[in-house]
């Protein structure tokens, strides 16, 4: 492992080469994902029951121990999740609030369940799943203002901004960035932000020009003309017209902590880059972790990839940091002097897991231009 550091600069670890479980997952999803995203992208206007594969996602077997309670908010449902042995949601410790990935027109809490409860059992945190409204029939727009509705109920629990992190995989990452900014805008400031395979900006020009292009192994270049097409059709149904909202276009001091967590041969790395390069910009703690050669949302598969396990471990490493003690600087995984906030013991397990994170399984360098 190597590092640099300079004023201004994104802090990066690249990770060591993907498993066999990682080249695997990646080859599944090239040979059956992507043939059928582009299909759809084809025929966009084709109504697809995109619905169903959430639908279909809830047969699967929750985790043995796990808890699971659907809450009501005002315009949808989420759901809160804790892993076995993780606390109730009483406000008194942390909560992950998450709003999961499927371009804003599929998924939900049925199949980023499993990925929910690893996260939950690694951040020793409830996590509350926000089933937002989707995309053709409500705008982006309608899916912040039902992330912001989850933040709203939390703060109603008891839950301080300083307890509360924001995290999301994909189209989740979107709606990470632009509830903290909404949220920051009222004077309140979440615990850190996390994002996995982010998307953070919705103009399709850079990531079809993107050479990860070619190595994407769930998006081709026509899959990114459908998912703006719907997005504008979508906001110029409501009334009145929404205006397209570019997160990346309003970064401003005192958002919170960042961790970044992306594949190296996806298209969104160009996303998770520009990202890490303005929040930086502007003096906001950031941490990018590029795990080469994983698909899109590996940590999907944290029960068959190594790696994806691996990497919600440290993700649920910096929760932990980002909350138990609120002045401590989490734009890497430091959790010296932290006080002990867990009321679970510290195993074997949980050493190796802080071990892994700060000392890193990987390349750390500091880069201006990554």
């Amino acid at each position: 492992m190597f590092a640099r550091r300079g004023t201004g600069m994104v802090h990066q670890v690249v990770e060591g080469d993907p498993s066999v479980g990682g080249r695997l997952a990646w080859l599944a999803a090239r040979l059956t994902i992507r043939p059928t995203l582009a299909l759809g992208s084809y025929v966009a206007n084709v109504p697809w029951p995109w619905g169903l594969i959430d639908v279909a996602a809830g047969a699967l077997t929750p985790a043995p121990g796990c808890i699971r309670a659907t809450i009501r908010l005002p315009r949808c449902s989420a759901r809160l999740v804790r892993a076995a042995g993780v606390l109730p949601a009483d406000g008194t410790r942390r909560v992950v609030l998450y709003m999961h990935g499927g371009a804003f027109v599929t998924c939900g809490a049925n199949t980023h369940d499993r990925l929910v409860t690893t996260l939950s059992n690694y951040a020793d945190s409830p996590v509350l799943v926000v089933n937002y409204r989707l995309l053709p029939k409500h705008s982006i727009g309608a899916a912040i203002d039902d992330c912001y509705d989850a933040y709203r109920w939390l703060r109603g629990r008891g839950y301080r901004p300083q307890q509360i992190v924001l995290a999301g995989d994909s189209a989740g990452g979107y709606l990470s960035l632009a509830l903290a900014q909404r949220l920051l805008g009222e004077g309140e400031k979440p615990a850190a932000i996390v994002a996995m395979s982010p998307l953070m900006q919705l103009a399709k020009s850079p990531k079809q020009a993107h050479p990860n292009m070619r190595s994407d192994a769930l998006f081709c270049a026509k899959a990114f003309d459908a998912f703006t097409d719907w997005i504008t059709r979508a906001a110029q149904r409501t009334i009145p017209a929404e205006e397209i909202y570019e997160p990346l276009d309003h970064i401003r001091p005192g958002l919170p902590p960042t961790v970044i967590h992306v594949s190296g041969c996806e298209v969104l790395l160009h996303d998770a880059r520009l990202a890490a390069r303005r929040l930086t910009a502007v003096g906001v703690p950031v941490q990018l972790r590029v795990w080469p050669g994983q698909m899109h949302v590996f940590q999907i598969a944290a029960s068959m990839v190594p790696e994806a396990n691996r990497s919600l471990r440290q993700i649920g490493d910096y929760v932990r940091a980002a909350t138990d003690r609120h002045d401590v600087h989490v734009g890497g995984y430091h959790r010296s002097n932290l006080s002990s906030a867990s009321h679970r013991p510290v195993t074997k397990r949980h050493n190796e897991i802080h071990a892994d994170a700060v000392a890193g399984r990987g390349r750390c360098v500091a880069v201006g231009s990554c």
